[in-house]
């Protein structure tokens, strides 16, 4: 007979001999049943494509309904909850620029002729998903993720890793190290979490991202607590100091202010900032159409036209003398608006600053602006949120800065119906198509935010 610490050890030694088997064994069995449920009739599945030279052009396209294998670590992941906003048209339209295009792996047997991907392609929105399958222990099936999803209801495979302070999804492909990290970050939610709450995963989806870019301009761009940051993030291209970011008694005008961008920016500057550091005045500069909107907001002293900035008396309002500071804000401006009105204040005032956030989506050709913005003593300077974000959680730490970034947001979602803002829900990649389409032609009121269950 053997003693009973031979044993103990004969029974640890043989443990550790056994778990890699063990281990190869449930993948392959995983493996196995993914495969199998892969093989089981399904109904073809269908995603949007967009000419890539006019994404007004948009085609529903099937596709086969067999789905790749499943490796190890990875997900599979199918559209919920999608948005559609003008913020989804840039990125079909700087797409080729900012890897957009290149989200999503080619779907297998795509149909012709929108196989062919230089003329043709798929973009993302932000919105919910739910897992699907799963190869990765931490990231169980149902589990819901909110991020940057397909438009379409074609399952997608996620490469994952689990960022260990935060417990976000980070996807890892090759085929996505290019984009910035905002788009490859996911936010998990318990398989429990019920989607059809719809009010809140609906802000969530419209809005969250757009609302985070004010937040981040308002918190570190134009830091009151000497963490500022330049709004293009590290590195920086100039240097942004406590001058730069001091927005105390400036006068602010929003170009595009209408757009939900631009009144989460207005609605951190009232609501976001301590008494003192607040400026002088905000200014909401826009169309005849959106002008009422805008004044019934409450967020805005003024509410301007595009087109007064060739009005002396208009200009003459606005209260700007040549040792007023005074920030120009490009949100979403018409053609050539953020040019104009730039040349306009600098002819008011000494201390104009420009800050280039998005564009005319529908402007096809680059801006005076973007061309000043190379030249560091231009006044001009750009912003990106993804790398904002990256510079405010190395300042922060990320538990931090996302704990803070949910504070405020909830914060928002509670006024938004104060602001005039409601949802409008539609169902099936039909209904997207039309919403699409009414967004294109400017069909939608700017009060809406569209929302679809996929």
């Amino acid at each position: 007979m053997c003693s009973k610490a031979a044993l103990l050890q004969w029974i640890a030694e043989s443990s550790t001999t056994l778990q890699p088997k063990i281990e190869q064994f449930r993948l392959q069995a995983r493996q196995h049943i993914t495969s199998h449920a892969h093989t089981m009739a399904r109904p073809a599945y269908q995603v949007q494509i967009l000419d890539k030279s006019d994404y007004t052009k948009q085609f529903l396209v099937s596709v086969p309904s067999a789905l790749p294998p499943l490796t190890s670590g990875a997900i599979r992941i199918q559209s919920r909850i999608l948005a559609v906003t003008s913020n989804t048209f840039l990125y079909a339209r700087l797409g080729h620029l900012l890897h957009w295009w290149d989200v999503w792996a080619p779907i297998p047997s795509f149909p012709a002729p929108y196989h062919d991907g230089s003329k043709y392609g798929r973009i993302s929105s932000w919105g919910y998903a739910e897992v699907i399958e799963s190869m990765h222990d931490q990231v169980p099936q149902g589990t819901k993720l909110f991020g940057y999803f397909p438009i379409g209801d074609y399952p997608e495979i996620l490469e994952i890793d689990i960022d260990a302070e935060t417990g976000h999804v980070i996807e890892t492909s090759k085929r996505r190290q290019q984009l910035m990290n905002l788009y490859n970050r996911y936010q998990p939610f318990s398989p429990k979490t019920d989607l059809r709450d719809k009010e809140p995963r609906g802000w969530d989806s419209v809005m969250r991202v757009l609302f985070e870019t004010s937040y981040l301009l308002n918190k570190y761009a134009f830091s009151w607590e000497g963490k500022q940051s330049h709004p293009m993030g590290i590195p920086a291209p100039t240097p942004w100091g406590e001058h730069d970011a001091d927005l105390t008694n400036a006068v602010i005008l929003l170009l595009g202010a209408s757009g939900k961008t631009g009144l989460a920016f207005a609605y951190q500057l009232r609501h976001g900032r301590p008494a003192g550091t607040q400026p002088r005045k905000v200014v909401a500069i826009g169309s005849a159409a959106s002008r009422d909107f805008s004044k019934d907001t409450g967020l805005f002293d003024d509410v301007v036209l595009y087109s007064d900035y060739n009005h002396p008396d208009a200009l003459k309002n606005l209260g700007i003398d040549k040792d007023a500071k005074v920030l120009l804000v490009n949100f979403a401006a018409r053609g050539r608006a953020d040019s104009d009105w730039f040349t306009a204040l600098k002819a008011m005032s000494d201390r104009v600053t420009a800050l280039l956030i998005g564009s005319d989506p529908k402007f096809n050709r680059r801006s005076e602006l973007a061309a000043l913005a190379e030249d560091a003593k231009s006044g001009v300077v750009r912003g990106n949120a993804s790398t904002l974000r990256d510079s405010a959680m190395a300042i922060e730490g990320q538990s931090k800065y996302f704990k803070g970034l949910e504070q405020d947001w909830a914060r928002f979602k509670e006024d938004v119906a104060v602001l005039g803002l409601k949802l409008e829900w539609g169902r099936g990649m039909e209904g997207l198509r039309d919403g699409w389409n009414g967004l294109c032609t400017g069909r939608v009121n700017p009060t809406i935010g569209l929302v679809y269950e996929v």
